[in-house]
């Protein structure tokens, strides 16, 4: 519930103005319950974005998990993440800063996205990609650019495949090169 209400609120403002006050306003919590479960405003939102990654996390696991071949390993991580950042809670997600949130919650947040990051190397590694951890970085700012993109009113589809084309080109060089 607090969290769900700290969405909503991050919908409507900028986080930054967000005080626990607020949220246990937009909660029908006083802010004595509010703190039972979380320490500030910064640990809530560290929440959202560790649920948020950890919910992205664990579907490519489920989606990749099932499929043996490198090239459509990449393209289903490609167009999974496209769909999880051009998503309306990911949206809200992306309005916190990470530099506001707790040490410790950012080093678990750091952990993650590169857990993420490794179900895209390992593939690119298998296909003999020279450099897998440059190009995943590559390949996921292509990604956030799109989600971007889509935001500012692009059609989804027609961006998703543009960067699907993108994407697989830059690997087939890659590989074809050597």
């Amino acid at each position: 519930m607090i969290l769900d209400a700290t969405l909503n609120l991050i919908a409507e403002n900028d986080p930054e103005s967000l005080s626990v006050g607020k949220i246990a306003e937009e909660t029908g919590l006083s802010r004595p319950a509010i703190y039972q479960y979380f320490s500030s405003k910064e640990d809530i939102f560290a929440e959202l974005i560790i649920n948020d990654l950890a919910d992205l996390s664990n579907e490519l696991d489920r989606l990749l998990g099932s499929i043996d071949d490198c090239m459509e390993q990449v393209r289903v991580w490609l167009h999974y993440s496209l769909a999880h950042l051009s998503g309306t809670d990911h949206k809200l997600v992306r309005k916190i800063s990470v530099s506001n949130l707790p040490e410790e919650k950012r080093g678990m947040v750091g952990s993650m996205h590169g857990y993420i990051m490794m179900s895209l190397m390992s593939p690119l590694k298998n296909l003999g990609v020279e450099d897998p951890s440059s190009m995943g970085q590559h390949i996921f700012s292509a990604v956030a650019a799109t989600a971007n993109r889509i935001d500012e009113g692009w059609d989804y589809t027609q961006q998703a495949g543009s960067l699907e084309k993108f994407v697989m080109a830059g690997i087939e060089a890659d590989v074809d090169v050597r």
